[in-house]
Order: C-alpha cells, then structure tokens, then sequence
C-alpha cells in the first residue's frame, strides 16, 4: 500500500493512516508533518493556572495489544532544546478495563512500539513539545511504515466529518476506544458510550456547546485574543486542548495532569448537548470540571477549590438562563446568616471542614464557602474577576505558597482592583492574615494606599455589604448603589519580566564536573531554562569526578547579554532534585560591566544571602542597573560536606517602577543573623541578634535533612538560646512568608 500525505490546514496538522473504506471521507493520511508547540506545562505557568491541558495531537488510530505500531521518524528542523517527537499509546486519564498510556521517546529513523500487557492497547497520539522560554522551533515527518500494524478507530474531526460519516465509521470500525476533536477539545469515550450517547446527536451541535462554555470561562478568565499583551491570549487553538475523557473513579473530576474524567453515571452529560439547568444535562458538572482547570492557585486559599472553581461555573450558567439567574436561593442565604455569620466574628472560619460546616448550617460546606465568590459577582460584576485573572498572569504568581500568603495575596489584590478596602469583608467571611511578618506587611500596604486614596473604605456599612445575595442584585428593587463602581488598578504595575535568554553566552572560573545525573560539565546548564539539569562547581581545595579546584580559586561565571539589559532582581535556582544544602550557594555577589574586562566589573549587591531550603530564590536589588556583562561570584557554601556547589538556573528580570508594595513577593536581600559563638558545643549558650523588627517571628533550627529540631519565640533583640543537640551542621531560620532569614549554625561536641 502506498503512503499518501494530507495536510489538514484548519488543524494545523497530518493526521497519519492508511486507506480502507472508500465511503469514509474523514482523513487518514499516512504522513505527518509535526511541528513543535509549547507544551501544555509552559502554557499552564504562562496562563498561572494549577491545571496543565493536553499538548497531544490525536492521529485517528487505535493499536491493539501484542500489535507493533512502526514509525519512520525525519527531523526537518532540529528543536533548539534537543527535544524528540514522542508516541503514546493510550489516551491519559482513560484507564477504563485496566487500560494505560505508554509514552515513548522517537529517535531519528525508523522506531519500533509495542503495545504490550502494560497498555492494554490504545488510542495513538504525537507530540512534539518544548516547556523552555525560547519559542519551539522543530519540525518532524513522521511515515508509518508498510509493517505498522494499527488499525483505525472511528474520529470525528470538527468541521470535516459529518454525522452520516461518524456513523459509518462506527459500523465499521471495531475499535474500544473512540475519539472526538476538535481545535478546542479532544474527547475520548468506549464504543458502548459513544454508539449509545453520541450516534444519534449532531456532533457538531455538541461540540459548539463545549466550545461556547470555554470560551465563557477563558472570557471570565480576562482572555483575550485581541488584547495587545499574549499573556493573556487563549491557548493556541489545534495545539494544546482541553481532554475530556471516560475514567472509571466515583465522581467526575478534574485532574492538575491534563484531563476531565467522567465515570459511568456521568457518561451522558459530557457526550450528549446541554439542556436549561434542572433539565436532562445541566451544563453545572462539566462546567465544573472545566473550571477546575482554569483556577489560578495564586489566591486559592484552604478548601476553597470546590468554591472558586464556581466562578467559572457560575458564567456559563448564567449565559444559558440569562441576566437574572441566581445561583444561590435566599433561603440558603438566610440559613447562612442565622448561623455561620451569626457566630462572633472571631469563630468565624471559612477553612471550617465540611462535617462542621453542614453541622452548624445544615447545607453542604462547599455552598457555604461559594457565597464570597458570588457575593462579588453581585457587588462588582464580571470585571473584577477579569481583572483578578489578569493581575496574576501579569505578576507571573503560578505557585500558591502558604495558605496565609495566598489570603495576603488574595485581600490585597481584591482591594486594589475594587479600590476599596475589603480587609473587614474578608474578615467577616473569616478569612485573614495571620502571620506576623505578613500582617506587618498588610499594614503597611493598606496604610500608604489609603493616605494615597489609590484605596478607600467601603462606601456602605459592612452590614449592608454581607446582606447583598444573588436575588437582590437582579431584582427591580436593588439598592441604586450596586453595583459599586470599581475604581482600582486595571492592570499589574509593576510588572515582573524575566529577561530573554536565547542570546546569552557564559563563561565560568573552572570546568564543570561531568556527572551522569546532573550533567555537571556544561557551563550553559546555568542559561538554558532546564530545572533538572546543573551546572557542578568543585568546592576550592577539593577533587572530585576528576576535575580539581584549587584552594585559592574562586567559583564564578560571567554571562555576556549580547546587549545592554537593564535589571533589578535575580532569581538563583538550586537544583530541585536534590535539596542537601551542601550542595547548594548560600551567598553571591554581583557585578557588572559595559565592557567585559575582569578590572572593569563594579558591584551591583555583595554577599547576598540565599535560602538554601527553596528551590528557587528571587532576590530584589537596590535599584534598577544596565549593563551588558554579569558576573555572579559565589561567596558563600557549605565546607563540612560536599564536594560541589551545583548550580541549576540564574535569571535576571526587571520589575517596572510603579506600585511597591506588588513586589513584596519578591525576596529582598536578606539582613544578616548574628550567631555567637558560632560554633558552640551542645547544652551551650549562644546567642542570636537581630533586630527590633524580627521579634515575634519564630526561631527555628533544622537538621540538614529538613528536620525541625527546636523551636522558639524571639522577644528581643539579642535572645539566648541553649538547646543539646547531637554535633554535626544545623540550618538556623527566622520567621516565614515573604523574607525569612537562614544561617548555618555548627553544634561541636
């Protein structure tokens, strides 16, 4: 049989197959011209979402177990990032009758997959990805040889096969497994559920479905497809999808890997067309479902994920009822307020757990906790979470820290995009800061933005604020008041922008030391935005993996930008994995230069403290510099254990001038701890000085493998401590949240 190309030009991609019957017209073309995309991971950060999506592209095959599928793979452009195409039989998350994904990494020429008691067999996907800042740049063929034994599965493509041809299809393809796509969604369902759901429908009425309640929740999201700024685009349409999938769990549910599984109860609501809710297939689960992967853990704070996701939930339902939909009844609201919000203030806990919660309110815990998100809706319209959304692609935040850093987060970025000061709002909802350096720093964020009127108090009684429901802001007697007009920021300012790397050069003061795990032996391991690998300096006065250093030689690199960069903070990556401090810097200088000669650096910041118990560790200069060379010197490391300091990433970023306080989660250099005597002998006395703003943080010793070992309150300025502990080296750390203070500290006998 002979090979024949096909290029789907709404997709974007050659779906790969062999010729059978003639009265099939949707394609399945023996060749496939792939190109690399951004994988669904570098989508997931730029997006700052929790949930990844699926960066793989359907081919319309199914391969059978104990069958081979084979490959002829030709590398047209090579990646920059020395990425390979991969094939994977099995669609993620669909495990129905034990089945499972097998993932296998191409090599250049002909490659050879089996799908074996492992995978069961399974549906055939590509991909061709990159997660690295630099934009994808190869390009594969890839011929499925005369020997390949897979066989087609019934596939309907929007807009090319029509409802006549998907039936046919399933007559005459016997495959288990059958697959929908589209550039927005790739559904995956057994022949029973599809034969018995979708044969009779017009898929193409579905599919629209699907595609106008994503379009809602990338809307509510703050997406934009015109918007100058593509950090706030939707996802490439025909590259990374959302997957919806049958899976045999007990609930439907959202997975952060990149899938929405739906067991056998709710095998309909996701392959048949949505009706008004209460009716055959209310829109709620899959909207649901769907809104998990679009949550943002920034602000997403304890038990609040079956409550936020709501936000998504909450639009698409109202697009189908229309402008007076109300989500939650005033009978619920009045069960709320006699007995959640009728608690003093101080007991009022929103993380209460579920059998608490309905014990004290007599509802489902969840319910309860939605009525913040939706009592925004009422009191400031969809702009708010637009803003909200975007505010946090803008800062970059794709990590949610601790559950006190994501309320900080939250309350602050709520009050500069309403303009109001909602600290009392969120207060008595029972949501508030309670750690103490983070509460300073609220202080000071709500005391200079209401001197600068950027924020100003509610404009109404916080009661009157909490009697706000659902009905009331769609009823014809609504107070004239609502909604409250917002008149805070837009936009993020100021807005964090790592510098682009794709040009860089480095040198470094020594070789690396080669190391099968680490790499090790490659200066550009520090430049090229892996995480895995690093960059080996050998400690001075040491030798190991066959490279020497010595005793009065200095680790350093110095990157040339190519071009004058300007600057003001860092952000040093440790190796992830492998998080003994001794392996890691724990304090650098750095320089800069206009010219690159060695006499003519100047210091930038000297002997910055980094914290070797994170993985990475963004640090705030001064002020903001320009220059063209950076040389890091490490100054600092660990000399009783290991002989390397690895060094996996270093970035440099600017943070535009404009709102302090948004930058207050980027690390500042870090005051010193003063420790004496350092070392001390166990049961001894020592003595650890900060200063006046530290007391009250805690004073926490760990062992090097992360062991929590003594703990105590500071209550001045120079505190005494005596703890007998056994000899070695002991990680001393102050406070928590944004700026923690680390130092080593040597117990003798």
């Amino acid at each position: 049989m002979k090979n024949k190309s096909f290029l789907i030009f709404l997709l974007g991609l050659m779906i790969a197959g062999k010729t059978l019957a003639v009265d099939i017209v949707t394609p399945y073309p023996d060749t496939i011209l792939l190109k690399q995309i951004n994988g669904a991971e570098k989508e997931r950060l730029r997006l700052c979402q929790g949930h990844r999506k699926f960066d793989q592209q359907p081919t319309g095959f199914y391969l059978e177990r104990g069958k081979k599928v084979k490959v002829k793979v030709e590398i047209l452009t090579p990646a920059l990032d020395g990425s390979m195409p991969e094939l994977t039989v099995g669609t993620l998350g669909f495990n129905v009758a034990g089945r499972a994904k097998k993932t296998v990494a191409l090599k250049e020429g002909i490659n050879t997959i089996v799908a074996d008691q492992d995978t069961l067999g399974g549906l055939i996907y590509l991909s061709f990805t990159t997660n690295a800042k630099r934009a994808p740049q190869g390009e594969a063929r890839i011929i499925f040889t005369e020997e390949s034994e897979q066989v087609r599965a019934p596939h309907y493509i929007y807009g090319v096969t029509t409802v006549a041809d998907f039936r046919n299809m399933l007559d005459t393809y016997p495959t288990p497994d059958v697959i929908f796509h589209s550039d927005y969604v790739i559904v995956c369902a057994t022949r029973e559920a599809a034969n018995q759901y979708s044969r009779g429908i017009n898929q193409k009425k579905w599919l629209d479905g699907l595609h106008t309640l994503l379009a809602l929740e990338d809307t509510i999201s703050g997406m934009d497809n015109n918007d100058p700024n593509p950090i706030h685009h939707r996802m490439n349409t025909g590259e990374i999808r959302f997957l919806l999938t049958e899976n045999t769990s007990g609930n439907p549910h959202a997975n952060t890997a990149g899938y929405t599984g739906y067991p056998h109860g709710s095998i309909r609501r996701y392959l048949t067309e949505f009706t008004q809710p209460g009716g055959g297939n209310d829109i709620w689960m899959l909207g649901h479902e769907l809104g998990h992967q679009h949550q943002q853990p920034a602000y997403q704070i304890n038990l609040a994920t079956e409550s936020t996701v709501n936000i998504y939930t909450f639009v698409v339902e109202r697009n189908i009822v229309g402008p007076d939909y109300v989500r939650t009844s005033n009978a619920t609201w009045a069960k709320v307020r006699n007995t959640y919000l009728a608690q003093p203030v101080e007991n009022r806990k929103y993380d209460t757990n579920d059998t608490d919660m309905k014990a004290l309110v007599g509802i489902d815990g969840n319910e309860v906790r939605f009525l913040v998100w939706e009592q925004l809706f009422c009191l400031f319209g969809d702009s708010f979470y637009k803003t909200l959304h975007r505010v946090v692609r803008e800062e970059k935040v794709s990590a949610g820290g601790t559950s006190d850093e994501r309320i900080f987060y939250l309350i602050w970025k709520a009050s500069q995009i309403s303009g109001y000061d909602l600290r009392e709002y969120f207060n008595q909802w029972g949501i508030r800061v309670t750690g103490t350096l983070l509460k300073r720093q609220q202080e000071t964020n709500f005391t200079q933005a209401l001197a600068s009127t950027k924020i100003i108090p509610l404009p109404q009684s916080i009661e009157t604020i909490l009697s706000i429901t659902g009905a009331t802001a769609v009823s014809a007697t609504k107070p004239s008041w609502l909604p409250l007009p917002i008149r805070g920021i837009t936009s993020s300012a100021p807005a964090e922008e790592a510098l682009e790397k794709t040009n860089w050069t480095i040198t470094t003061s020594i070789n690396g030391v080669p190391d099968t795990v680490v790499g090790g032996d490659s200066e550009n391991y520090i430049i090229d935005d892996n995480r895995v690998n690093a960059f080996a300096f050998i400690k001075p006065g040491l030798t190991y993996g066959g490279v020497s250093g010595p005793a009065d030689y200095i680790p350093s690199f110095t990157i040339n930008l190519h071009q004058p960069e300007s600057f003001n903070y860092f952000t040093w990556h440790h190796r992830s994995s492998n998080t003994y401090p001794y392996l890691r810097a724990n304090k650098v200088s750095l320089y800069g230069s206009h010219t690159g000669n060695e006499n003519d650096f100047v210091p930038v910041q000297e002997n910055l403290v980094l914290d070797v118990t994170k993985n990475d560790v963004q640090v705030a200069l001064p002020a903001t510099v320009t220059y063209q060379y950076v040389k890091v010197v490490i100054t600092g490391w660990d000399t009783s254990s290991g002989s390397t300091i690895q060094v996996s990433e270093f970035d440099l970023g600017i943070i535009s001038k404009g709102d302090e306080t948004a930058i207050s989660s980027i690390k500042k250099p870090q005051a010193a701890i003063h420790v004496y005597p350092n070392p001390a002998h166990s049961g001894q006395t020592f003595y650890v000085q900060t200063g006046d703003e530290r007391k009250g943080d805690k004073l926490s010793i760990y062992s090097l493998t992360g062991q929590k070992v003594w703990e105590q309150t500071l209550v001045e300025p120079v505190n005494a401590v005596n703890v007998s502990v056994p000899a070695g080296i002991y990680l001393l750390k102050i406070g928590g949240g944004v700026h923690p203070l680390t130092t080593k500290l040597r117990i003798n006998r």
